[in-house]
């Protein structure tokens, strides 16, 4: 079995081809029962190389960060500590405020079929 992502898709595609054509060699023959089973088993392999390649949708390139000698990433940038305190302490303060400013129950005017009491 293959270890490339890109190989393991190759080679479930090769299996599936290669049960589908048992299976047509089987129909071919008239036995039923035995085309059935090959064309059951191409069916998963296709579908293992269908799932195979949406993982590979989803992974990150691995060989993107080699692919020169020496080669590092880089350093995401970096936000100054005295910014992120300032960003803190203002949204600690609108936390506070929001805290005291609770809705109070106000009163309504009532209306004249409406009777509050």
């Amino acid at each position: 079995m293959p270890t490339d992502f890109g190989e393991i898709t190759a080679y479930h595609r090769e299996e599936a081809a290669r049960h589908y054509a048992m299976a047509q060699a089987a129909r071919d023959r008239e036995c039923f029962g035995e085309a059935e089973y090959q064309a059951c088993l191409a069916a998963r392999w296709d579908e293992a190389a269908r799932e195979q390649m949406i993982v590979m949708r989803r992974e990150p390139a691995r060989h993107a960060a080699y692919r020169r000698p020496g080669y590092q990433s880089p350093e995401p940038r970096r936000i100054p500590f005295t910014v992120v305190c300032w960003l803190a302490i203002r949204r600690g303060i609108k936390r506070i405020a929001l805290a005291i400013r609770q809705p109070l129950p106000k009163r309504t005017a009532p209306i004249e079929w409406l009777s509050l009491r």
